[in-house]
């Protein structure tokens, strides 16, 4: 049996330590109140379908959901379509008045009105056969006729296939294109540049060409306005080298040889510097001349 013994000293267990409080990570307390948050946004919302609920439950009517039908989608692609028509023609008529109204004030560039408040995109040599900006290039000559701004045709292009696809029963292509026409940013801003001078590139051969060369005012016309804002006098030349390729095969249609070849490239060409000189060109606001002191 053992007992005390009185040449040990007697030890009396010390108490266990308590437990380390468990600190809620802060990450985990958003997410709870996120989940009360979304709980309580839930209840509410069950409170007013069943508010809804009830509401028709005592009108004696099913809730049920109206199906659009055919003839509705038609109904609104070809009011989008009028629409696009309507404002079409207003644009073109409101973008020939304000060409020709600063083509007969003979406005300039003026520097000392601020920078041109369009800026028109760097014409990039990657768009073969596509032009940077809508440009419409005309003589002087030309003025009295008919000005087809480039941004309106590109909007009437749009109407014909909307009506197009419209008139085979392709319904969703057609609101595709109605719902595109009714974009108020398809009427931004168009170029003129009227040539004083201009002779067209011609190739000669598959490896020789005479150059094109082109002068005159670009005018940058904005349809928000419904004025000229901007203007600058222009310079274009051919390329001295101008890369292309074609085929060289025995089969090859005229088409594809060296001298159409050629020729596509040169007027690629004059279009591409045609295009750089005028963004060089138009900086500023267009304005009256100063008078001569």
């Amino acid at each position: 049996m053992l007992g005390y013994n009185e040449n040990v000293p007697y030890r009396v267990a010390a108490p266990p330590e308590p437990e380390p409080v468990e600190t809620e990570d802060p990450y985990v307390a958003v997410l709870r109140a996120q989940r009360r948050r979304a709980r309580l946004v839930s209840v509410l919302m069950a409170i007013f379908v069943a508010g809804g609920l009830a509401k028709v439950a005592r009108s004696g009517q099913p809730l049920r959901r109206v199906p659009i039908t055919e003839a509705a989608r038609v109904d609104s692609a070809r009011l989008a379509i009028v629409g696009a028509l309507a404002r079409a023609s207003t644009a073109q008529s409101r973008f020939e008045a304000g060409v020709h109204e600063a083509v007969a004030d003979d406005v300039v560039a003026r520097p000392d009105l601020g920078a041109c408040p369009i800026e028109l995109p760097t014409a990039s040599s990657l768009l073969r056969g596509r032009a940077s900006f809508p440009l419409l290039t005309i003589e002087r000559a030309e003025l009295e006729g008919a000005l087809p701004s480039q941004a309106v045709a590109g909007v009437l292009a749009d109407v014909r296939r909307a009506q197009a696809h419209l008139a085979a029963g392709r319904l969703e292509e057609a609101k595709l294109y109605a719902r595109a026409l009714d974009r108020p940013e398809r009427f931004g801003y168009d170029v003129v540049l009227v040539a004083h001078a201009a002779k067209k590139p011609r190739a000669l051969s598959g490896r020789e060409y005479e150059p094109g060369e082109v002068e005159g005012q670009a005018y940058v016309y904005d349809f928000a306005t419904g004025r000229v804002v901007c203007t600058g006098e222009i310079t274009a030349k051919s390329s001295n080298a101008i890369g292309y390729v074609y085929s060289d095969r025995t089969d090859t249609p005229p088409s594809l040889g060296p001298i159409a070849s050629m020729g596509d490239a040169i007027h690629d060409d004059i279009r591409l510097q045609t295009e750089r000189a005028i963004v060089a060109a138009v900086r500023f606001r267009s304005g009256p001349r100063r008078p001569e002191r």
